[in-house]
């Protein structure tokens, strides 16, 4: 156990034991969120009869983020759905295990392009219900559609940015989307020897259009990587 101190800005909340966690490890992180997520009130997901037109032909559920999953949860209230589900592995499909327990879970993948894949090899779906943001990228609805495979699409939260500007020096920051990346350069730049902790290839792509500091991608695309991740960098004497 390393005995250093290193200072992690994570720009989105985590759980707590994820905090202990890096404490443990001589990692202090400290949370400021730099994207708000406010959920959309759609007229087709509001009321029994209008949710029933949704859900009742059993098109699977499309998830690509845990905010359009906990937010469809919301929105259905106590309504019993047990449609199947292809989601983005890792974060996402934890929580729309937990959020949806009846439904089965038929195809997930790390990142939307590959999703895609997985959905088309299927052979089976000719259409989809995917739930989304005002912000998320157009791989896989695309790739499903040149596939003949119907994408009903339903943007049911907005990603607003939060940009402020922060003081102070860290040793790392914790990125977990292109959004975040792009609200928080909006108001700062980094020290020179900060590194850049990010979720996956996506997030990585939109920091080397910011920076040029190091960048370190998660093995997998959930919180607990980005922290093991961090562990492992900053216990190896920052190899």
């Amino acid at each position: 156990m390393s005995n250093d101190h290193y200072r992690i800005l994570c720009t989105r909340p985590i759980t707590a034991s994820l905090i202990e966690t890096a404490a443990s490890h001589g990692i202090d992180i400290q949370v400021k969120e730099f994207i708000q997520i406010v959920p959309v009130y759609l007229p087709e997901l509001s009321g029994t009869a209008n949710i029933r037109k949704v859900f009742d032909n059993n098109i699977p559920m499309v998830f690509t983020s845990q905010h359009a999953v906990n937010i469809l949860k919301e929105l259905l209230g106590t309504e019993n759905i047990s449609n199947d589900i292809c989601c983005i592995s890792g974060t996402t499909k934890q929580t729309a295990a937990l959020q949806f327990p009846a439904s089965a879970i038929i195809a997930q993948a790390p990142y939307g392009a590959d999703l895609a894949k997985e959905i088309i090899q299927l052979g089976s779906i000719h259409a989809v219900n995917f739930f989304c943001g005002n912000i998320h990228r157009k791989e896989l609805p695309t790739a499903l559609a040149n596939a003949g495979i119907q994408v009903n699409e339903f943007v049911i939260y907005e990603n607003n940015p939060l940009p402020e500007k922060i003081d102070g020096h860290y040793d790392g920051i914790f990125f977990f989307s292109p959004s975040a990346v792009n609200s928080y350069f909006s108001a700062n730049r980094i020290a020179p020897d900060t590194v850049c902790f990010a979720i996956g290839t996506t997030t990585a792509t939109a920091l080397e259009q910011v920076t040029n500091n190091k960048i370190i991608i998660s093995t997998d695309v959930d919180a607990n990587s980005m922290v093991q991740a961090t562990i492992s960098y900053f216990n190896n004497n920052n190899c």
